[in-house]
């Protein structure tokens, strides 16, 4: 199993709206892409200088089935679409 890590800070100008819809389409892929066994993703409740706003926890079978997931077509309107709020993003993926 591959656990990919993601945490996402958002540009200053992005509205409630764009967060919500960035969350809906990232909750999505645990529902609706094949290769995603399991997904949590939510906001940051917290607040510190090295805090991030949103991040998501997903696992996929191997580093095949994650390239795959990263090159559909849901994955990459994702990036051109609701990821456009995103100012920083910071990631991992590591065996389990």
């Amino acid at each position: 199993m591959l656990r990919h890590i993601v945490m996402l800070t958002f540009k200053p100008d992005a509205t409630d709206d764009e967060k919500a819809t960035l969350c809906a389409t990232v909750e999505a892929f645990g529902r609706d892409v094949e290769e995603v066994r399991a997904l949590t993703c939510g906001f940051n409740v917290g607040s510190g200088p090295n805090h991030h706003d949103f991040a998501v926890v997903a696992d996929f079978d191997d580093m095949d089935a994650f390239r795959r997931y990263i090159d559909s077509p849901a994955h990459k309107a994702y990036v051109a679409g609701p990821a456009r709020i995103v100012a920083k993003l910071s990631a991992i993926q590591h065996p389990w």
